[in-house]
């Protein structure tokens, strides 16, 4: 080994001391998570009760800071420029990939922004109508749009989101003329749809389920692999003949990106760690959301695969967020 060599070899380990040092004192501080939704919503609920147990495994308030908007591009840009130390995270879901490919001049990019740091849970969707709908099949629902000639007016958490995208494929699928009806959260979609202004709306089983037990709205169908533990009664979409609606999407913690690798390790292990808790493993499973434990790697290279996904899409169904 040539002489010259020793002094970055010294200066790397030393680097590689300190980090992990950092991430044994870490955190010193209070941590935010800034969720890009409104509360109320499934990803609302679960990053709190994240923050609850975290607060007690850190012994420092977890914050969370409610940044809805923009397909999430509003909450995202606020991580993304933050240092990157730990302290500020972001709790986000699938449309986090399609930002940049929905507004061009977003500021950041999704991906190589951002450091994954753990996928908390996969998530399965609902389609569903109010109980006084005279819909109470899917198969109804179609023939009765199709019978009348007039398009189907369903609710998402946002113009380009994931779920404005499920409505789109539901349409072309079934033959029908679909209007997708974007507000800033999946919780207004929901609450509007059962007040009337909406016929149908797409919501994470999570946020849909106690209005289903209470008879206030009626499920039709699933969007998952395979039906849902919560609603076993009711058909998913690929029962139903649609196989391109076949995965719910997912929650998941991203970093600044330049997030020491030790902190990143960190937060991880002790989010995982609480996801296999069992009282927290049955509280997901009983809103529809099945706790994951890939590797951050994994995790990100899902994220980029799937924003290759969410691009063929955009470019299919020409969807503009004008």
């Amino acid at each position: 080994m040539k002489p010259r060599l020793f002094p970055l070899l010294w200066a790397c380990a030393l680097a590689a001391a300190s980090a992990t040092a950092a991430a044994q004192s870490w955190p010193e501080k209070s941590v935010r998570i800034v969720l890009p939704g409104p509360p109320g919503s499934s990803p609302d609920r679960i990053t709190r009760l994240l923050a609850e147990h975290l607060s007690k495994k850190w012994k420092q308030p977890v914050v969370i800071e409610n940044r809805p908007g923009g397909t999430t591009r509003i909450g995202a840009e606020i991580v993304a420029r933050a240092a990157p130390d730990g302290y500020t995270l972001l709790s986000t879901f699938v449309s986090h990939g399609m930002v940049k490919l929905l507004y061009p001049e977003t500021p950041y990019d999704p991906i190589n922004d951002f450091a994954p740091v753990v996928q908390l849970v996969d998530t399965e969707t609902v389609l569903v109508v109010r109980s006084d709908s005279p819909y109470k099949t899917f198969a109804q629902l179609v023939e009765g749009v199709k019978t009348r000639g007039k398009p189907l007016g369903v609710g998402n958490f946002g113009n380009g989101s994931s779920f404005h995208f499920y409505s789109l494929i539901m349409g072309q699928g079934a033959g029908i003329d679909v209007l997708p009806v974007p507000y800033k959260g999946e919780a207004l979609s929901l609450t509007d749809m059962m007040g009337g202004h909406v016929e149908a709306s797409f919501n994470s089983v999570g946020t849909a389920l106690p209005h289903i037990r209470d008879g206030r709205v009626r499920a039709l169908a699933v969007l998952a692999p395979k039906r849902s533990r919560v609603l076993p009664d009711v058909p998913t979409f690929i029962e139903l003949g649609f196989p391109r609606l076949r995965a719910g999407g997912w929650f998941g913690i991203l970093a600044p990106a330049g997030t020491p690798r030790p902190i990143v390790d960190r937060i991880r292990t002790d989010v995982q760690a609480i996801l296999k808790e069992a009282d927290v493993t049955k509280w997901l499973r009983d809103q529809g959301l099945e706790p994951a434990f890939e590797s951050s790697e994994a995790f990100g290279q899902s994220m980029k695969r799937e924003a290759g996904e969410w691009e063929k899409l955009i470019k299919e169904f020409n969807v503009s967020v004008n």
